[in-house]
């Protein structure tokens, strides 16, 4: 990699000094036939011990000496005015109850007597049932029906534990099931179903059980699904505060990032930084730096920064069970790297910026993630691009719609989609572009689909990264 010219002005006492910066020294008493060998031999030793110097130095100015817990402090005092981005209501119980109203016209439309959920972010979304709750080989189910009515199945012995979740209904049905009966002959039983529609995270078990308790099951319709994908003001309300809290945090990061520190300091005063604003239990992230970020999503740990190499900051944390997905790939201040990974980050942000054009009411998921494709593949960088554009974010991670290539469907309307492009060079790759060592690169953000009256979907995070060192 190219050098900087500051690396440069700090390598040039390492030069040997010359015949003039010598005159000073003690003359040494030799005989002409050993005069010749004692010079060179001085010369060397005094190199070597400037080489060593310079070194030294060299490592305590370039590798700080950090105290413990110095990036969480110096990154919480550019961060903590945007705490207020989190003061977001949750969920109201009349939308709780206006989904599952929602829903029950859906079932009648499509002619099936309920939906049943395990524990998972349909639950939630329609209920309030977190998917924290552990599921078992016991099944505890919930179940809305093409009327509205809210029940949920549970084991008889589970019930009153189960009874006291903070579940939201206008009234429900519980059924219990004793341990000596077939859970879903119970359910059959006590319902009458015929047809039920089978959320797409419930396991296998549940499906082959309630089909041998003579129910026919259904698998979750686009229709059924984009319930969930669309979000409400007050949802959006939720994942703007959130990402743009965590956009907030990637950049108070970047400011107090220095050479020198570990991947596992940056992770540990992230984790931080969210658990004092508040939301902390969701937590995650993905750090890597220099040729670490030529695998997407990393999988080694233990590296060091060094000049000259990006570090990609991939992370989240959840607010009201909300999440946040965002990635920025950046320089610390005072880093630099050469001319071509420079041109590399402007092509990955070149090319969010023309998906982002498109994500409007009706377009293809598939020609939105082409549209990035393109403006790498026409930088020579097209190989090299090796995952899907983007996915639906809200109360799962990753959720309905996808942006791939495969993928036909339009975007709606509310929909929330990250819009995720990179780069990503493996070390032994790197000689296809005569370079020596990998490197990754990735920009995402989630973006909301809109039908406003200039082109393009709306940032969650509030605005895309202009530079390295603008994230």
């Amino acid at each position: 990699m190219a050098t900087s010219d500051k690396e440069k002005d700090i390598r040039q006492p390492l030069l040997c000094p010359d015949s003039e910066q010598n005159g000073d020294l003690p003359a040494i008493s030799t005989s002409p036939r050993t005069k010749g060998n004692h010079a060179p031999i001085f010369l060397g030793t005094a190199c070597f011990l400037c080489f060593a110097l310079v070194m030294v130095i060299r490592h305590f100015a370039t590798t700080e000496q950090i105290p413990p817990g110095w990036l969480e402090r110096c990154s919480w005092r550019d961060l903590s005015p945007h705490v207020h981005l989190l003061d977001v209501s949750p969920i109201a119980r009349d939308e709780f109850l206006q989904r599952q109203s929602t829903l029950a016209a859906a079932l009648d439309t499509a002619g099936v007597d309920a939906f049943i959920a395990e524990p998972s972010a349909s639950s939630s979304y329609y209920a309030n049932i977190s998917t924290s709750f552990e599921l078992s080989e016991r099944p505890f189910l919930m179940i809305i029906d093409r009327a509205a009515q809210f029940s949920y199945l549970a084991p008889k012995f589970e019930a009153g534990r189960i009874a006291r979740l903070e579940m939201v209904y206008r009234d429900k049905k519980v059924i219990e099931w004793p341990e000596e009966k077939s859970p879903y002959e119970v359910l059959a039983k006590e319902t009458g179903y015929k047809k039920i529609m089978l959320d797409e995270h419930a396991r296998f078990m549940i499906a082959s059980g309630l089909q041998a308790a003579g129910i026919e099951v259904f698998p979750t319709t686009q229709i059924i699904q984009s319930l969930r994908a669309v979000k409400t003001e007050e949802e959006l309300k939720i994942l703007r505060g959130i990402n743009d809290f965590t956009l907030q945090l990637v950049r108070s990061l970047q400011k107090c990032i220095k050479i020198g520190m570990p991947q596992e300091t940056v992770v540990s005063a992230a984790s931080r930084l969210f658990g004092r604003a508040g939301v902390g239990d969701g937590f995650w992230a993905i750090v890597l730096f220099g040729d670490q970020a030529a695998y997407p999503h990393g999988g080694s740990s233990g590296k060091t920064l060094n000049r000259g190499e990006f570090v990609l900051i991939d992370i989240g944390s959840k607010l009201h069970e909300y999440g946040s997905d965002v990635t920025r790939t950046i320089l610390p201040t005072g880093s630099e790297v050469t001319k071509e990974l420079m041109d590399v980050w402007y092509t990955v942000q070149a090319a969010q910026v023309a998906a982002i054009e498109l994500m409007n009411v009706n377009e293809t998921c598939s020609v939105v993630d082409a549209a990035a494709r393109k403006i790498i593949t026409d930088n020579g960088y097209g190989e090299f691009f090796t995952h899907r554009l983007g996915h639906g974010l809200g109360l799962e991670m990753h959720e309905h719609p996808y942006l791939n290539g495969a993928n036909g469907e339009r975007l709606r309307i509310g929909e929330v989609v990250t819009n995720e492009p990179g780069i990503y060079v493996t070390t032994e790759q790197a000689k296809k572009l005569s370079l020596d060592v990998g490197f990754g690169i990735r920009l995402e953000d989630p973006i909301l689909v809109s039908n406003q009256d200039r082109p393009g979907g709306i940032l969650m995070t509030g605005s895309r990264a202009k530079s390295p060192y603008e994230p």
